[in-house]
């Protein structure tokens, strides 16, 4: 009879060879046993509680997150004695310092989708120039990755499901339901932020402009989006759109930090704002609007015998004026006169517009000519004929005849 063969007997196997008394060949993760025969092996269990110094990565019951939530972003350690280190990228200088030390990594198949999107299509729909359209495709997401807040994330990927929506009819419900998911975490977000002005900083303010930008984006394009899918029966009155009062408050809010957003890596979305050149043939349209202004033969002349009501109403015109002269004298299509000229207003101004006086309406309108001309960015694509014809709605007959210069730019004829 042959020699028996001699073998070293396994003692430090997995308890699942061990119970079905087989050999373990002790393999980690995941001994060969338990690949054969698909069955979860207990090395692979263990392999997640890691010595001191290495990366913890705990898995998830779920695959997915809720739509709204891209990512967990956790500022605080986890609880317990036992704690362990964790090895984060900014300890081997791969990346700038972050305030979050750990990132999970369970990912929602949706919102990877989505910034897939933003990367391939959406930043040319967001600016006229060229040259800076790397800065929406590049920069901005490395900024969204290293915030804290996540508000961000949350804003690029509500802009890329609502672009989604645009050119997508068949889907466009679905995807505006997302939409409305993220925005609403990116709104949260902004106003967690803003609530306590000393904590705007240098390495925050970035990350919160582009955010308020891309919120008052989504704020802009969602009710014509909206109304594709419901059309109203009939044109309601005009009211404050919710854009305006988010320029003007952000505005508000971040002046004070704005040297550090301008000086900073989105410099190139800012540059060509001077006012330069003439309004040519927008002079004609702005010289009625200050008529209204000053005949005392029009309706309502004793609001304008108000010195302060009066200069509110130049203000905004000649900041209007402005805007036309910029885009004439440039001769492209730049997305910030759509920002300047809420930002420029007074607040006398805008409360007279907020109280729906017919002069502020009419200047309004003629305000709408701006993003008439901005239409090639689908996100203002209706826009303009969207509060024409609510204005329209509002006024009263005799302010109409102010509305025909508006009329004919935004509808034609």
């Amino acid at each position: 009879m042959p020699p028996r063969r001699t073998h070293t007997k396994s003692r430090a196997g997995c308890a699942k060879c061990k119970k079905r008394r087989i050999k373990c060949d002790e393999v980690h993760p995941s001994c060969g046993n338990c690949v054969k025969h698909a069955i979860e092996c207990d090395f692979s269990s263990a392999a997640r509680v890691l010595p001191a110094g290495m990366v913890s990565v705990s898995p998830s019951s779920s695959s997915e997150l809720p739509v709204s939530s891209p990512m967990m972003l956790d500022a605080s350690p986890p609880p317990g004695n036992g704690q362990h280190q964790v090895i984060t990228p900014h300890q081997h200088g791969f990346f700038p310092q972050s305030t979050v030390n750990t990132v999970s990594p369970v990912i929602n198949m949706t919102d990877m989708e989505l910034l897939h999107h933003w990367t391939l299509s959406v930043p040319s729909s967001l600016t006229g120039k060229d040259d800076v359209e790397f800065i929406w495709r590049d920069v901005i997401p490395r900024l969204a990755f290293r915030e804290s807040q996540g508000c961000l994330v949350h804003a690029i990927l509500a802009i890329s499901a609502l672009h989604l929506a645009f050119i997508e009819p068949n889907e466009r419900p679905q995807k505006m339901c997302i939409a409305a998911d993220h925005y609403g975490e990116a709104v949260r977000g902004v106003k967690d932020s803003v609530s306590v002005p000393a904590t705007i900083n240098k390495d925050n303010c970035e990350g919160l402009f582009v955010s308020s930008t891309l919120i008052v984006v989504y704020a802009i394009a969602n009710p014509m989006l909206t109304e594709k899918i419901s059309p109203p029966t009939e044109i309601p009155p005009w009211t404050m759109p919710a854009w305006l009062p988010l320029i003007r408050g952000v505005h508000s809010i971040l002046k004070a930090v704005w040297t550090w957003i301008e000086t900073g890596c989105l410099a190139p979305l800012l540059g060509g704002h001077t006012y330069i050149g003439d309004s040519a043939g927008e002079d004609e349209a702005m010289n009625a609007l200050f008529r209204i202004c000053t005949d005392k033969r029009e309706q309502d002349a004793d609001e304008i015998k108000d010195s302060a009501v009066s200069q509110a109403y130049f203000g905004a015109i000649h900041e209007l004026q402005k805007n036309f002269a910029n885009e004439i004298a440039l001769r492209r299509k730049m997305v910030s006169l759509i920002f300047i000229w809420p930002i420029s207003i007074s607040d006398a101004f805008f409360a007279l517009l907020q109280e729906r006086r017919p002069r502020a309406l009419i200047i309004f309108a003629h305000y709408c000519v701006l993003l008439k001309k901005l239409e090639g960015f689908w996100w203002v694509e209706g826009r303009a004929d969207y509060e024409l014809g609510r204005i329209e709605r509002t006024l009263p007959e005799p302010w109409r005849k102010w509305l025909e210069w508006p009329v004919k730019m935004i509808r034609g004829g």
